[in-house]
C-alpha cells in the first residue's frame, strides 16, 4: 500500500522513514529525560537553602519529600502492563505527559509538604508509565538495524533532563524568595508538554494494532518504515502475524504465571530482580539525591559551588553514558557491567576513605580527590548499569512475558527507591563516611550475583538467548511445523526466523 493512499495514518506523520526514526529518537530523549530532570531537580533543591528553610527540612521531611516520586513509581508498575497493551503506546505517553504536567503545577504552587508530597507522586507515576511505554513503542516501530543503539541510549538520555534541571537549579540559587525552588519545579513539566508536542507525529506501535485487529493500519506504518517497499512491508507485516501466533500457541497461560513456571523462566526472573535491586543500591542513588550532603562531608559547603559541581558531574556522566552504550555490542553486557562493578567499588571505599581524612580539613588537594573518585564512581555506574537499564531486560526476556518481567524490574527499581529516599537521610547523617565503607562492601555481594548468573546476549539472536537459558530454539519449531502448515512446504517459515521474523516480531524494548 503507497503511502500517499494513507486511510488510518494520520497526514501528520511524515512519510520518510528518516524523519520518523529521528521523531522517534526525539520521543526516546524527551521521555527519558523526564526522569532525569526529576531525579536532579531534586538533588539541586536539597541543596538550596531557600526550600530547606521553607519546608523546615530535617532527616524525616527530606525523606519524605524525596521519596514522593519512588512511591508514585511503584503505584505506576501494577498499571505498567495493562495500561499500554490495552489503550496502545502512543496514547499511554499521551496520559503519562498529561499527568507530568499536572504534577509539575501542584509542585510548583505547594503550600505545605502534603502538597509537595502530592506533586511528586503524580510525577512518579507519569515518569513511570512513559518509561515504560516510549521504549516499547520505539522498539517496535524501528527498523531492526537501529534498535539496539536507540534503545541503548535511551537511558543515557537521562542526563539531558538531569544536566538541564542542575542548569536551572544553578541559575535560581540567588533568587531570596520560594520562586528559587517554584521555579525548577514548574518547568519541570516542559518535557512532558514536548512529548505531547511530539505524539501527532508519530504513529502507533505496527505490533500493537496487529495485536488488536488493525493489520491494515500496521500496514500503512511499516511502509512508511520501510520506505514504501511493498515487498518488504508485507514480508514484515506477515513476520509479525506468524509470530504473534506462533506466541499465542507456546505461551498460552497468564503472563504472570508464566514469569514464574519452569527453570528458564525462574532464572530470567531471578536476574530480573538482581537487576532491579541493584540500580539503586550501588552507591548513584545517594550521589543523584544527595549531593549537597556528600560534598558537605568531603568539605565543600558553599551552595553555589555544590551547584556548579552537580551540574559538571552531570555533562560528565551524559557523555561517559553515550560511550557506554555504543561500547555494549563491542565489550559485552555481562563483562562491560563487572569492569564497571570493580571500578565503583574501589572507587567508593577511595571516596570513604579521603572524606574520613580530609571532610573537615581545609587541605584542598584532599578535598578535589574526595570529588574526583564521587565523579569517578559515577562515571563506571553510567557507563554500564545506565545503558543497561533499557537494553539488558527486554533482551533476556521473551514477548509474552516481558511486559510482566519489565514491570517487576521497575517495581524493584521504585521500591528500592522509595526505601533509600528514607534511610539514606539518616545514614548520610549518623555514618557519614562509614556509609561509603558499608556501600561498597554489600556492592561486593552483587559483583558475585552478575559473575555467575548473568549470561550475555552481545551479538545473539533472540532465538538463541532463549536457548542459553533452556529453552527450546523457536526455529526448529517453526522449520518442523513448516511441512505440515505452510504450502511452500516449509521454506516460508524457514525464512521468517532466519530473516529475522523472531527479532521483528519479539524484540521491543
Amino acid at each position: 500500500m503507497a503511502v500517499s493512499n494513507r486511510q488510518h495514518v494520520s497526514r501528520l506523520v511524515p512519510r520518510s522513514s528518516r524523519t520518523l526514526t529521528v521523531l522517534l529518537i526525539v520521543v526516546a530523549v524527551v521521555n527519558s529525560a523526564t526522569l532525569g530532570f526529576d531525579s536532579s531537580m531534586m538533588n539541586g533543591l536539597n541543596i538550596l537553602p531557600q526550600y530547606k528553610d521553607y519546608f523546615h527540612l530535617n532527616a524525616s521531611t527530606r525523606g519524605l519529600l524525596t521519596a514522593g516520586s519512588w512511591l508514585g513509581g511503584v503505584v505506576a508498575t501494577f498499571f505498567m502492563q495493562w495500561v499500554p497493551d490495552r489503550f496502545g503506546r502512543k496514547p499511554t505517553i499521551l496520559i503519562a505527559a498529561c499527568i507530568g504536567v499536572i504534577a509539575a503545577i501542584i509542585q510548583g504552587a505547594a503550600q505545605n509538604t502534603g502538597m509537595f508530597v502530592l506533586g511528586r507522586i503524580l510525577s512518579g507515576i507519569a515518569g513511570q508509565l512513559s518509561g515504560g511505554a516510549a521504549p516499547t513503542l520505539i522498539g517496535e516501530t524501528i527498523k531492526p538495524h537501529y534498535r539496539g543503539t536507540i534503545l541503548g541510549i535511551f537511558f543515557s538520555c537521562y542526563y539531558v533532563g538531569s544536566l538541564i534541571a542542575s542548569a536551572v537549579n544553578y541559575r535560581t540559587v540567588d533568587i531570596a524568595t520560594t520562586w528559587a525552588w517554584r521555579i525548577p519545579s514548574i518547568l519541570q513539566c516542559v518535557p512532558s508538554l514536548l512529548s505531547i508536542a511530539c505524539l501527532p507525529f508519530v504513529p502507533e506501535s505496527p505490533r500493537w494494532l496487529v495485536a488488536n485487529g488493525k493489520p491494515e493500519y500496521a500496514r500503512e506504518v511499516l511502509a512508511i518504515v520501510y520506505e514504501n517497499n511493498t515487498a518488504e512491508t508485507t514480508e514484515v507485516l506477515e513476520e509479525i502475524k506468524m509470530t504473534l501466533k506462533y506466541e499465542e500457541e507456546q505461551y498460552p497461560a497468564n503472563p504472570w504465571k508464566e514469569l514464574i513456571t519452569g527453570t528458564p523462566n525462574l532464572r530470567r526472573l531471578a536476574i530480573i530482580v538482581s537487576f532491579g535491586l541493584l540500580i539503586e543500591t550501588l552507591g548513584n542513588f545517594v550521589i543523584s539525591f544527595y549531593l549537597g550532603t556528600m560534598l558537605t562531608q568531603a568539605g565543600i559547603t558553599n551552595p553555589t559551588t555544590q551547584l556548579q559541581i552537580n551540574v559538571i558531574l552531570n555533562c560528565w556522566c551524559f557523555v561517559v553514558a553515550v560511550v557506554g552504550s555504543f561500547l555494549l555490542d563491542v565489550v559485552g553486557r555481562r563483562k562491560q557491567t563487572l569492569w564497571c562493578m570493580v571500578g565503583m567499588i574501589a572507587t567508593f571505599y577511595i571516596a570513604g576513605g579521603l572524606t574520613k581524612s580530609f571532610g573537615e580539613s581545609t587541605n584542598k588537594s584532599g578535598i578535589y580527590a574526595t570529588i574526583a573518585f564521587i565523579f569517578l564512581f559515577q562515571g563506571f555506574y553510567s557507563a554500564s548499569i545506565t545503558p543497561m537499564t533499557t537494553a539488558y531486560p527486554p533482551e533476556i526476556m521473551p514477548y509474552h512475558t516481558r511486559n510482566a518481567g519489565i514491570a517487576v524490574f521497575r517495581f524493584l527499581d521504585c521500591s528500592t527507591g522509595m526505601m533509600y529516599s528514607f534511610l539514606m537521610s539518616y545514614a548520610m547523617d549518623n555514618l557519614g563516611w562509614k556509609f561509603f565503607m558499608v556501600n561498597a562492601s554489600y556492592d561486593i555481594i552483587f559483583l558475585v550475583v552478575i559473575y555467575y548468573f548473568w549470561i550475555e546476549t552481545k551479538g545473539i539472536p533472540l532465538e538463541e538467548i532463549a536457548v542459553k537459558f533452556g529453552d527450546m530454539d523457536p526455529r526448529e519449531l517453526i522449520v518442523g511445523e513448516g511441512s505440515e502448515t505452510m504450502s511452500d512446504g516449509g521454506e516460508g517459515k524457514a525464512t521468517f526466523a532466519d530473516k529475522g521474523g523472531v527479532d521483528i516480531g519479539v524484540r521491543q524494548a
